[in-house]
Formats: C-alpha cells, sequence, structure tokens
C-alpha cells in the first residue's frame, strides 16, 4: 500500500490558548511518525487501530461537510480490508498521533484536490476531523504533520514559517510514562475557564507571555530567556491539574536554579512535557527519565 508518512509535532507555545485566539508556534518532529498500512491478518494493535478508522468512518458520515470533502466509501472498503495506522507516535502523549491520523486519512481520501484549499480551509476540515478524538480541536496539529514544516497560528490564520533557531539554548522532551487523555484535559481547562478570576488572567496575562515567547523565539531575540521563564512559572502556579506530582518538583527545580524552564507540551496531564534548557543541566536533573533533544 502506497501511503504517505506523517510526523508527529511539537507545540513549543500555544496549548489552551489557541481555542482562544492566542498565537501558537509548532513544530514537526521526525522521530515519531505514521502511515496507513493494510494487512489480511492483523495483530491485536492492529485490530485496535482498525476499529478506530471504522469509528472515525462513522463520525464522518454523520457530518454533511465532511461527506463532500472525503471519499468515505473508499476508506470503509480499506478498512474492511485490514486498514489501520502504523504509528510509532506515542498516544496519550501530546505528540499529535490523531493529528498524523487525520493528515493520513485527509490526504488518501480527499475527493478534491487538498492544494486547491486555503490554509484556512484546510484547518477547519482538519478541526472537524479531530473534534472526533478530543471534543474541540484547532486542527493545528494535523497542519504541522500534514505541511511538515513549522507552523505559526495567528489572527486566526496558519502559515508555514522558516526554520526555527535555537539560539544560545536546547529544547527537550520528557517523558512522564504517564498517559493523558487530551479531552479530560480540555473538559479541566473550560472548567477552570469558569472561574472569573482564572478566565481574567488566562485572557490578559498568560495569552499576552505566550505571544511573546513566540514573538522572541521567532526573532532569536535576548528576551526569549525571560519570557519563557515567566511563562513557566504563570503555568506552574495556574495549572497545577495539568502537571503529574512526579514532573512538581523538577519544574520547580529548573526555575529555582535558573537553568532551565518547563512547560505543557500540548494539553498536559501527561505524556511528554517541555523543557528549554539555558545551562545544560537536562542529563543531570533529569537521569531518572527518558527525555529527547529536538
Amino acid at each position: 500500500m502506497d501511503s504517505i508518512s506523517f510526523n508527529s509535532k511539537i507545540l513549543l507555545f500555544g496549548e489552551y490558548g489557541i481555542m482562544h485566539d492566542s498565537d501558537a508556534l509548532s513544530i514537526p518532529y521526525k522521530k515519531f511518525n505514521g502511515f496507513l498500512s493494510k494487512s489480511d491478518l492483523l495483530s491485536e494493535d492492529q485490530k485496535i487501530s482498525n476499529r478506530n478508522l471504522e469509528s472515525l468512518y462513522e463520525y464522518i458520515t454523520q457530518e454533511e461537510y465532511l461527506n463532500d470533502i472525503i471519499n468515505s466509501d473508499n476508506l470503509k472498503e480499506e478498512i474492511d480490508s485490514g486498514l489501520y495506522f502504523d504509528s510509532n507516535i506515542p498516544i496519550g502523549s501530546g505528540l499529535g498521533s490523531s493529528g498524523a491520523l487525520v493528515s493520513s486519512v485527509i490526504s488518501r481520501y480527499s475527493k478534491v484536490d487538498i492544494k486547491s484549499f486555503s490554509n484556512s480551509e484546510l484547518k477547519k476540515i482538519m478541526s472537524l476531523v479531530e473534534s472526533k478524538f478530543h471534543g474541540n480541536s484547532s486542527g493545528f496539529d494535523p497542519a504541522v504533520s500534514y505541511f511538515n514544516k513549522p507552523m505559526i497560528y495567528s489572527n486566526q490564520k496558519i502559515k508555514p514559517i522558516d526554520k526555527i533557531a535555537f539560539k544560545d539554548f536546547k529544547v527537550y522532551i520528557i517523558d512522564s510514562q504517564i498517559v493523558s487523555s487530551t479531552k479530560k484535559m480540555i473538559k479541566t481547562f473550560e472548567d477552570k475557564m469558569s472561574d472569573s478570576e482564572f478566565r481574567f488572567f488566562f485572557n490578559s496575562k498568560f495569552i499576552n507571555n505566550n505571544n511573546q515567547c513566540i514573538e522572541h523565539i521567532i526573532n532569536t531575540s535576548e528576551l526569549f530567556r525571560n519570557s519563557v521563564k515567566e511563562l513557566s512559572k504563570e503555568t506552574f502556579n495556574n495549572f497545577q491539574e495539568m502537571i503529574p506530582e512526579k514532573i512538581k518538583h523538577k519544574w520547580k527545580e529548573g526555575i529555582k536554579n535558573d537553568s532551565y524552564y518547563m512547560k505543557l507540551c500540548g494539553s498536559g496531564g501527561g505524556g511528554f512535557f517541555l523543557a528549554y534548557d539555558f545551562d545544560n543541566q537536562i542529563n543531570s536533573s533529569f537521569s531518572e527519565f527518558k527525555f529527547y533533544q529536538i
């Protein structure tokens, strides 16, 4: 089966804020990827993937707009012939496993030439398909996987950008070894937004700080270190539900030592977490964790 591989993604900035019109910045990550494949004899894991695709097919057929875009008959035919998503992207990790799957399905089964869509139109389609998995999706993750380029989301538009330079620091993803549910974390966030004090903090200070981080990292500004440190502190103080206990003391340690600064990598709750390392402390500070430099 001739199928294109789609990479995982790493959301450098924009978690939760992207649902409230903040900027977001994400990059593809080639270490983890997935592609559609078929087998006459499915393994147990492949059977689970096949059933997930069956569920996605049923969701698509119930959405009139998607029926005009995606050839659900072809999708169903291949599902019945043993279609599955062959992926090494950890599920519930914040690395966009569902985004890569959505990109694969849209790429293979689109009735129309995807290139005829604007980026905003494609994002709308991807948002609607991925909402099957998360309940509320921005469509940004699948777009990063589909274009396989760093992408910025700003003013409700997405566009690819040039390679991002990590000047005077290194970036790592730290594996908490805890599976997280994005849908559950989004529900937790929505509950937090019902509190007026948190909502004011988020819509003013948090989003402003997030956007500053993006501006500074893109422009390789010396102000980036201070802005990401502030974002790390704000996240720790206001998103406790999204940070596992085994990560919390490491998070505080980085801020206290002024050496590295952690943040969520997606919805949080488990999976991977980001660390911006300015003083080469990750190897010693996270020796009991799996981590990867990006």
